[in-house]
């Protein structure tokens, strides 16, 4: 027999039950309204860039044959967060009988249909990622073929903004393009210093007719003339640093080849595109066009052999899609130019005190900042009027003559009775050690020096005569030796004598003119470099550099008083 529970009991159990079922009713249709708004935010915006048609090709396909395109994805969740886990599916079918298409390794291709993993932006660079594929026409395709390509995009925290998939069009049309390409990769050429190197690129037509002319532009980058060319081709007119002075360096050219370019062949120069580094520049960059219209401008004819268009044998490395934008999509190629390792030597100066009549040492030399070893690193030293070399350094010896005291009798700023600082000359050493100086090392050479009179921060100037390959300026080339001398002390009749300061030496770093000269100096003659005290007035505050045939650093520019005075003329 089953024992049954009392009625007001199963009441009780039963009300519980129905309760129960009551309760969490309520708490489902609760949390409804909460389960929707923790539904993934629609913010990822899908975009896309195109060059445009596709020029039918004719011929053989090849590399060139390839245009970038890309989509762009954008979007942040509305907390800040960001989106994480996108992927981005690439849907070729509606294009894949007019064109063939590449995306990069990270992608899965299966059939018509590319994945691509998705880096969302943080909100700290760039605020758009990309997704960039080449498109290549299929040969034999005809003018005005279409296709479309659709892209769709899921995340893990995030939904698109749209519901549809963003199509990107693809078309066929018949026009004339030529492409450049086969540049070093990366787009750097290297040059020895004072040399020259040849460019490396080809040509290719990738329309589908032969060609009777074709363009080829070079020159500076976004108005850099530190590149120039070296070439007198006739074929080919060159623009000139000073448009009235034709023989200024070249830092630019456009060539005109009137030969017979066939579709889907490649072509290279003969020979081959010379560039350098003008003067003593280190680095610049270059950029390339290739048209199938006239030349633009004007500018000096050369005169010697022409540059010629000639087939191109060697086949051209794959290209991998990279990024690019709205100003780079279709841009010309630019490529670096820079000069090969070189030793870069830089003064160095110093600053001593100590006492009239007492011997102190000062340290001065060579510095190398280049990335070569220097050979026999020297310095020229200048002493302050009023400072007696005791002794110098064994690798130094006094200089009887240099050349700005024997080119011209006028004297320079500084020698005048009237000038606020006058500069005698004082004595000169050159200073040469033999050994090499390794990339980032120091040479120093020792004085022993005695101040002759009172002396306030009285210049001298160390010299390293060997031009920069890197510094146009040469600013690096000019250091001070700087000494101070205070009276002598003399006896106090107190029995507790206060004992005179031992005198002290202090490397000084390479001197850097606060206002580099806007134009080229005269070279000093009878003048000196040295300077001595005037109060606490500063001098010798702007340096300029010049060189002499037998490379000597000639010119250092100064100023008395206070800076903002002018130099007199």
């Amino acid at each position: 027999m089953t024992l049954l529970p009392s009625l007001p009991l199963r009441r009780a159990a039963g009300g519980g039950a129905a309760l129960a079922v009551l309760l969490a009713a309520s708490a489902s249709a609760a949390a409804a309204p909460a389960l929707a708004e923790e539904a993934p935010p629609a913010v990822i915006e899908v975009g896309f860039l195109s060059p445009g048609t596709l020029p039918r090709p004719a011929g053989t396909l090849t590399e060139a044959h390839f245009l970038t395109h890309q989509f762009s994805l954008s979007g942040q969740r509305p907390d800040g967060a960001r989106v994480t886990g996108a992927e981005l599916t690439v849907d070729f079918g509606g294009a894949a009988d007019v064109a063939e298409f590449r995306f990069r390794p990270e992608c899965r291709v299966a059939g018509t249909l590319a994945t691509c993993p998705v880096t969302m932006p943080d909100g700290s660079g760039d605020p758009e990622a990309y997704v960039p594929f080449l498109v290549r026409p299929k040969l034999g395709t005809a003018a005005g073929a279409r296709g479309v390509v659709r892209a769709t995009v899921r995340a893990d925290n995030a939904r698109p903004a749209l519901a549809t998939p963003t199509e990107l069009p693809v078309k066929v049309a018949d026009h004339d393009r030529v492409v450049l390409g086969g540049f070093p990769d990366p787009p750097s050429l290297t040059v020895p210093p004072g040399g020259r190197a040849t460019l490396p690129f080809v040509l290719t037509n990738t329309g589908a007719r032969p060609l009777g002319r074709v363009t080829l532009t070079a020159d500076g980058f976004d108005g850099d003339e530190t590149v120039v060319f070296p070439g007198d081709h006739r074929n080919c007119r060159y623009t000139t640093k000073d448009p009235k002075d034709p023989a200024s360096a070249r830092t630019g050219m456009s060539c005109v080849f009137a030969t017979a370019v066939e579709p889907g062949a490649t072509y290279r120069t003969a020979p081959g595109l010379s560039v350098a580094l003008a003067g003593l520049a280190e680095r610049g960059r270059v950029r390339l066009t290739a048209s199938v219209g006239a030349p633009a401008g004007s500018g000096v004819a050369g005169r010697s052999a022409p540059l010629a268009l000639v087939p191109a044998t060697s086949p051209l490395p794959p290209r991998v899609p990279v990024p690019v934008d709205a100003y780079t999509a279709d841009a010309p190629p630019v490529i670096g130019v820079r000069s090969e390792p070189a030793a870069d030597g830089a003064a160095v100066g110093a600053s001593v005190r100590t006492e009239v009549g007492r011997e102190v040492t000062a340290r001065v030399g060579v510095e190398n900042r280049g990335r070569a070893p220097l050979a026999a690193p020297s310095v020229l030293v200048e002493v302050p009027r009023g400072v007696e070399v005791v002794r110098p350094d064994p690798r130094c010896r006094p200089e009887q003559a240099l050349p700005w005291r024997t080119t011209d009798a006028r004297p320079t700023f500084g020698d005048r009775p009237g000038d606020a600082a006058p500069v005698p000359t004082g004595t000169v050493h050159r200073c040469t050690d033999p050994a090499g100086l390794a990339p980032g090392g120091r040479r120093l050479f020792s004085f022993a020096l005695r101040p002759t009179q009172v002396l306030d921060g009285a210049k001298g100037v160390v010299f390293h005569p060997t031009p920069s390959p890197y510094d146009v300026s040469q600013r690096a080339k000019v250091a001070f030796l700087s000494v101070t001398a205070t009276a002598a002390a003399t006896a106090s009749p107190s029995p507790s004598a206060i004992p005179s300061p031992s005198p002290t030496a202090t490397p000084s770093p390479v001197a850097t003119p606060t206002t580099a000269p806007t134009t080229a100096p005269a070279v000093p003659s009878s003048g000196a470099l040295a300077a001595t005290g005037a109060g606490n007035a500063p001098v010798l505050l702007g340096v300029a550099a010049a060189l002499t045939a037998a490379g000597v650093l000639l010119v250092v520019r100064r100023r008395a008083a206070a800076p903002e005075a002018r130099d007199p003329r």
